[in-house]
C-alpha cells in the first residue's frame, strides 16, 4: 500500500516544533546526544521516561480504540522495555506516574500516539550515544532507545496513515494537534 499523503502528519509537525525544539534543549537529552551520559544520569532517565510512558499509555488504553484507524496499542507499548533496561542495570523497574492529559476521542489518542511513536525516530539515533556505557550494536540496555526494532519502518508508516485518515475526518486534525501539543506539553513539564 502506497503511504497516505502527508498533510495532516505536517501539520501536527508544525503545531509542536516549538514544544519539540525545546525539548532537545533538555540537559539530560542533550547528554545522551553528545555521548555524554554516565550510567546514573541514564537510569535517571530510564527512570523518568518510565513514569512518563507507564501514564501516557494507561491513558490510551482508556481512550477510545484506535483499531478503526489500523493501530493495535498493545504492540506499540514501550514500558516493557524501559523495565528491560532499567532490569540491565539492576536499577528499580518502577517509577512514579507522570500527570497526561486525558485522551476523550480518537483523535486526540491519535496526537498522543504521534508524540510516543515519533519518539521512536529520533531513539534510534541516540541509542548510539550510549556506545561508551554499552557494547555497541547490542540491544541490552538500550531496547527502549532502539523501539520497535525491525518492525520500526512499517509500524511508523501505519501511524502516519492513520493520521492522514483521522485528519479527513470533521474536527480530527484539530483533535490530532490538541492531543499532540497536549502530551508534549506534559513530557516537557514532566521534565522541566
Amino acid at each position: 500500500m502506497p503511504p497516505a499523503p502527508a498533510g495532516a502528519r505536517f501539520a501536527l509537525r508544525d503545531a509542536t516544533a516549538d514544544i519539540h525544539a525545546r525539548l532537545h534543549a533538555v540537559p539530560a537529552f542533550q547528554a545522551l546526544a553528545d555521548g555524554r551520559l554516565d550510567e546514573a544520569g541514564y537510569v535517571a532517565l530510564l527512570r523518568r521516561m518510565l513514569g512518563f510512558h507507564m501514564a501516557i499509555e494507561a491513558s490510551l488504553a482508556v481512550a477510545p480504540p484506535l483499531a478503526a484507524y489500523g493501530v493495535d496499542l498493545a504492540e506499540r507499548r514501550r514500558t516493557g522495555l524501559l523495565q528491560a533496561d532499567l532490569r540491565h542495570f539492576q536499577a528499580p523497574e518502577a517509577a512514579p506516574p507522570a500527570p497526561v492529559p486525558l485522551l476523550a476521542t480518537a483523535a486526540r489518542a491519535l496526537g498522543a500516539l504521534y508524540v510516543t511513536e515519533g519518539s521512536t525516530l529520533g531513539g534510534r539515533q541516540l541509542a548510539h550515544g550510549l556506545d561508551h556505557l554499552l557494547p555497541p550494536g547490542t540491544m541490552e540496555g538500550r531496547a527502549f532507545l532502539l523501539g520497535h526494532g525491525a518492525r520500526h519502518g512499517a509500524m511508523w508508516l501505519a501511524c502516519c496513515t492513520a493520521i492522514e485518515t483521522c485528519g479527513r475526518e470533521t474536527g480530527g486534525l484539530v483533535g490530532m494537534q490538541s492531543g499532540a501539543v497536549e502530551t508534549f506539553a506534559a513530557f516537557e513539564a514532566w521534565f522541566g
